[in-house]
């Protein structure tokens, strides 16, 4: 049990987190009552309910009305530093979820002036243009825009991809690796047309993510923005630390 000067709601977030582990909790358990969880840590109502608010937040928890506290389903996340590139479909499989994509649109178009900055081409450059709905279990969690670069990628359009994998078409139809690049993450809110598509209320905060992958040879193969709800995906940075470390991140 945590004791000390810590302040109590702080003390029972970790006598919480060690429940877990401890007992070896997994997604979907339930948690003691909020009576027996004061009782077992001589904390107050009020602390143990801060904490579980705090933790619900973090996405550990999830309470349900009527019912008690449980242990949050595990969210996919898309690592970085760790020198592994995967997308959007293996991240979610290596978390124990079902992916899922939905075409919004797709098709050829001229590269406007703030996508050839992006990737480096001449400005109506023809580039594939996909947008997706990605789910998990169905629910859905990513609204994604792909520019690909036809050059590279030459016939690319002619892929029906509500039943392929841009990814894998990519690393195995055309044999290309994704060397290096960039990529960025910011919070940004949505608009009624994301809203609509995502589930959630216009002016809600999301992760916005955009980036460039290069080949070995350092050609731009692909420009790409997402917006994505942050209850349904996250994102770590790793250094040094084995990708399959998912329980110690929180």
């Amino acid at each position: 049990m945590v004791r000390g000067k810590i302040p109590p709601a702080d003390a029972a977030v970790e006598n919480i987190r060690n429940y877990i582990n401890v007992n070896g909790l997994s997604e979907g358990e339930k948690l003691p009552s909020e009576r027996d969880m004061c009782e077992m840590w001589g904390i107050s109502r009020s602390a143990l309910r801060s904490a579980i608010r705090h933790l619900t937040t973090m996405h550990v928890l999830e309470s349900r009305q009527g019912s008690g506290t449980y242990v949050a389903p595990a969210r996919p996340i898309s690592y970085s530093g760790v020198g592994k590139v995967m997308g959007f479909s293996d991240n979610v499989r290596s978390s124990g979820h079902t992916p899922s994509s939905l075409v919004v649109s797709q098709g050829t178009c001229d590269a406007d002036a703030h996508v050839a900055k992006k990737m480096g081409i001449d400005v109506d450059h023809a580039v594939f243009k996909l947008v997706r709905l990605r789910r998990v279990d169905g629910l859905p969690c990513m609204l994604e825009t792909s520019m690909v670069n036809t050059d590279v990628c030459p016939g690319i359009a002619s892929h029906d991809f509500s039943r392929e994998s841009l990814f894998d078409v990519i690393r195995d139809g055309y044999c290309l690796d994704i060397a290096h690049g960039w990529d960025s993450l910011s919070i940004s809110r949505l608009d009624e047309w994301e809203a609509d598509l995502l589930g959630g209320k216009p002016g809600a905060s999301v992760f916005f993510q955009q980036g460039v992958s290069r080949d070995s040879d350092g050609r731009c193969i692909e420009y790409y923005k997402s917006v994505i709800r942050p209850d349904r995906y996250t994102f770590v940075s790793l250094c040094g630390w084995p990708v399959d470390s998912q329980k110690a991140l929180w």
